[in-house]
């Protein structure tokens, strides 16, 4: 448990249902903020009538608290994360601290979040069905984030933003990291290009490992945002929508051929995942090439936003890429 970071946290657990839905648009509200005490924005299920300065938010996706996080909005309920706190950073474990507890990954206690008397709630379509948005609904303004699948937390967080009325800050943000993400591709552009990459996880269950999807959260940036192209058996379709694809063991030498570069994930100390190493120590995977090479590693960002987008390309840096151009 993207796992680790978010997709590495679903192929740790059960999938919960993930609600159909057409690609959300992110036009900006119909009135202005500023310009009285509700404003109108377009979400998942429809539009929804909002506060515009709402001071006490709940966050009930799994995700959602960090990218409130990067819009510097303290939510005041969250989903317990202490199954998970090897995935966060210190900074995060605190950011969340006092919030009131609103049930686990994919069960909202419905009960204790109306306890917490939000004037906003927010959360993806991922996670939260129509039926749960209902029942969100007759608590508070519910806005259910989506995109065009589970990786797209450029749009989620445009979305969050919006709702928040905090789009200088994701805007910023934004800026930010593609200065960053565009220098860093430039500045290692040799590395990049004449190697051939691929992120894995471990498995759904025992004897099965996952390799991280340009649909999930880290693939995308792995692969969309900094071009660091799978080889031929690791470019595989998202027909399930998970942003990753669970596959036996014995698949490992035919998704990793040609990879010179694996990328995987650690919990913030440093360590890998007990059952990633699992699937390191596997015979198949130490007769790889990569493995010979000693060329695996651990990264320990959680990929959710522009934020950690940019902490997750500086450690790719730091460990991977300013060590191969030497």
């Amino acid at each position: 448990m993207s796992l680790l970071r978010r997709t590495g946290a679903i192929a740790l657990i059960a999938v919960v249902t993930t609600a159909a839905l057409s690609a959300c648009t992110s036009d900006t509200s119909d009135v202005s903020p500023a310009a009285s005490d509700t404003f109108t924005v377009e979400t998942v299920y429809g539009d929804i009538e909002v506060p515009s300065d709402p001071d006490r938010v709940a966050a009930v996706s799994y995700d959602t608290p960090w990218q409130l996080m990067s819009l510097d909005i303290q939510p005041i309920a969250t989903i317990d994360y202490s199954q998970w706190l090897d995935s966060y950073t210190q900074a995060q474990q605190d950011f969340i601290a006092d919030a009131a507890v609103i049930g686990t990954y994919g069960e909202i206690n419905f009960e204790a979040l109306a306890a917490t008397t939000p004037e906003l709630i927010i959360g993806d379509a991922y996670e939260v069905d129509e039926a749960a948005f209902e029942r969100l609904s007759s608590i508070a303004p519910t806005v259910i984030l989506g995109g065009d699948d589970r990786g797209d937390w450029q749009s989620l967080t445009e979305q969050a933003a919006e709702a928040t009325g905090t789009t200088d800050v994701w805007e910023a943000s934004k800026a930010a990291y593609e200065e960053l993400r565009d220098a860093t591709k430039e500045q290692y552009r040799e590395v990049i290009e004449q190697n051939v990459w691929i992120n894995f996880s471990f498995g759904n269950e025992a004897g099965q490992f996952s390799v991280q999807l340009p649909t999930g959260a880290t693939g995308n940036l792995v692969v969309t945002e900094m071009g660091l192209n799978y080889g031929a058996g690791a470019q595989i379709e998202d027909t399930e929508g998970s942003g990753y694809v669970s596959l036996p063991l014995d698949q490992i030498p035919v998704v990793f051929d040609g990879v010179t570069q694996a990328l995987t994930f650690a919990s913030t100390d440093g360590e890998i995942f007990e059952g990633i190493q699992e699937i390191i120590d596997s015979e198949l995977f130490q007769s790889l090439p990569v493995a010979e090479s000693g060329a695996v590693y651990g990264l320990t960002t959680s990929v959710t936003d522009y934020e950690t987008a940019q902490d997750w390309i500086n450690e790719l840096t730091e460990k991977v890429l300013q060590p191969l151009s030497e």
